[in-house]
């Protein structure tokens, strides 16, 4: 019988380090949240009371310890770090999603500017506050890119994705430290 493994999608490619920006992989269970037509009130008060976190809005991201629950699209809400309860199911589907995505978390001065390469999103400070999630084109892949903190955030593509997603951000992490070495 055929043994399988679980294997970190970026392999030994991380953790890397360009310039002032740095980029860890994490790993972390994730589950995907959809309220039942009709129960959109009653999964977030369950969600609520089980988790002690309020379900997100668009756009929003939640944090309490190393429990993250983030918008993740118009029918869905992420939750990373904890395992929602089987009480949810009454009133949304729940489902393990983590082994199906990569996350990266990216640390330093110059994360926004390189992020600002590989996105259209506008991540000025004064638009991309702590607290955002956004789902939008990282380069020619989908992504979501979450801010945690002035100079955090969290990148997830598909699991498929990785090394591409780790060609792009090597490419922006060292033009960047090379604009900043010539200026």
């Amino acid at each position: 019988m055929v043994e399988l493994y679980e294997t970190s999608p970026a392999g030994a490619q991380l953790p890397l380090e360009i310039g002032t920006v740095s980029v860890r992989e994490v790993q972390t269970s994730m589950h995907l949240l959809a309220p039942y037509t009709g129960q959109a009130v009653q999964a977030a008060a369950a969600f609520n009371t089980q988790m002690g976190l309020e379900w997100p809005g668009p756009n929003e991201l939640k944090r309490k310890g190393g429990v993250y629950v983030f918008w993740f699209d118009h029918a869905h809400i992420a939750v990373m770090g904890a395992t929602p309860s089987s009480r949810l199911a009454r009133h949304a589907a729940v489902r393990e999603v983590g082994d199906g995505w990569t996350v990266l978390e990216l640390n330093g001065a110059d994360v926004r500017a390189v992020l600002a390469r590989l996105t259209p999103l506008d991540l000025r400070q004064k638009q991309c506050k702590a607290g955002m999630s956004q789902r939008s084109s990282l380069m020619h892949m989908q992504a979501v890119i979450s801010c945690l903190r002035k100079s955090r955030f969290r990148v997830m593509v598909f699991r498929s994705m990785t090394q591409t997603l780790l060609h792009d951000l090597t490419t922006a992490m060292e033009s960047v430290a090379a604009r900043t070495d010539l200026v």
